[in-house]
């Protein structure tokens, strides 16, 4: 039996100006699985990340993300994914938790409180959620930055170059910790999946 696919494009381009940056590529990404997207420095892979998660309207292409059209349903598509961007956007001067409750804030999280304490547990910040972000370690602001890219319980995690910039040991407990997250369904029991750049 062939798993469906979380991600499934044909042709995707995007142009700025003049300049190509992502020209007609296809994407078949199968429901609960971890896969890698790589390429040299300023060859499209955010490009590409930013389009399928509905950030940027693509020039060219068709397909699907999560089973809506990526191109025309880029508002629903957003609300099942988790975005790990390549910095991270937190408040310095903020704890961990605090953070967190402004992420949820956004989402519109019903009962966040619990969710944000569940989403601490399951990553190991719960000791340190009163500490401030500013004085994290490159791998515990990547724990926080994922915390915060799944408080809203996506089905599809989207990590542009997640472990860039941090020590080896917190680049290989991440990835363990994605791999689990994985196997477990993310936090919910359907199929979850991860596409990460490197």
């Amino acid at each position: 039996m062939t798993a469906s696919l979380a991600i499934d494009v044909r042709g995707l381009t995007k142009r700025f100006g003049n300049k190509l940056a992502v020209d007609h590529i296809d994407i078949a990404v199968p429901e609960g699985q971890v896969w890698g997207f790589l390429g040299p420095n300023g060859s499209g892979k955010t490009t590409t990340i930013r389009m399928l998660c509905g950030l940027l309207r693509a020039d060219d292409g068709r397909g699907t993300c999560l089973g809506l059209d990526f191109r025309t349903q880029s508002e629903a598509i957003k609300r099942q994914v988790g975005y790990m961007t390549q910095r991270f956007s937190f408040w310095e001067d903020l704890s961990i938790r605090e953070n967190l409750d402004f992420v949820a804030r956004l989402y519109g999280i019903r009962n966040r409180r619990a969710r944000i304490d569940e989403t601490l547990d399951q990553l190991g910040l719960a000791q340190r959620q009163r500490q401030l972000a500013g004085e994290l370690s490159g791998g515990w602001k990547q724990r926080m930055a994922l915390a915060a890219c799944m408080l809203h319980d996506p089905r599809l995690l989207l990590l542009d170059e997640p472990t860039a910039g941090v020590d080896p040991k917190a680049r290989r407990d991440f990835w363990e910790e994605i791999h689990a997250l994985s196997e477990r369904g993310l936090t919910r029991p359907s199929a979850a999946t991860a596409l990460s750049t490197s």
